[in-house]
């Protein structure tokens, strides 16, 4: 798989912990980079040795998190962490949004055609959350997965 411009990808810290894998990248906030960003995780999580439903269900969650990063944030480039420890797969997805609001878990009516996307999170995994990047610095949307 070829890196886009602008990514990167880092090894994992030495003397952490022996089962820790970790990569990171950043992507322009374009709706492109949305297929980019699942099949990157996808591709890494078969590497490393996951089932492909647990590769699938990490594809699904970083859609939903970088979807909702490029539609609902002013950035201009959003960041992923993907790390496994303990046999849990964690997907961090980072904007660099400008807004005072945080995501939030909404139940819109049945003719909206939008809204679902942190319900679909909420199923999918074993916790999610999201934590500011500092004042100003956007947020980190973040799902644990337990194959």
């Amino acid at each position: 798989m070829a890196l886009s411009p602008g990514t990167m990808t880092l090894p994992g810290p030495v003397g952490v912990c022996p089962d820790l894998r970790q990569e990171t990248f950043e992507l322009p906030a374009q709706p492109f980079s949305v297929t980019d960003a699942r099949d990157r995780v996808f591709e890494r999580l078969l590497q490393w040795g996951f089932t492909p439903e647990a590769c699938h269900t990490a594809r699904l969650v970083v859609s939903e998190l970088f979807t909702n990063a490029v539609l609902h944030t002013d950035s201009d480039r959003i960041g992923c962490l993907l790390y496994v420890a303990d046999n849990q797969i964690r997907v961090e997805v980072r904007d660099q949004g400008s807004y005072a609001s945080t995501p939030v878990l909404c139940f819109p009516r049945a003719d909206e055609e939008r809204g679902r996307g942190l319900q679909l999170i909420e199923s999918l995994t074993q916790a999610w959350g999201v934590e500011s990047a500092g004042l100003g610095l956007g947020h980190i949307v973040w799902a644990v997965i337990r194959p």
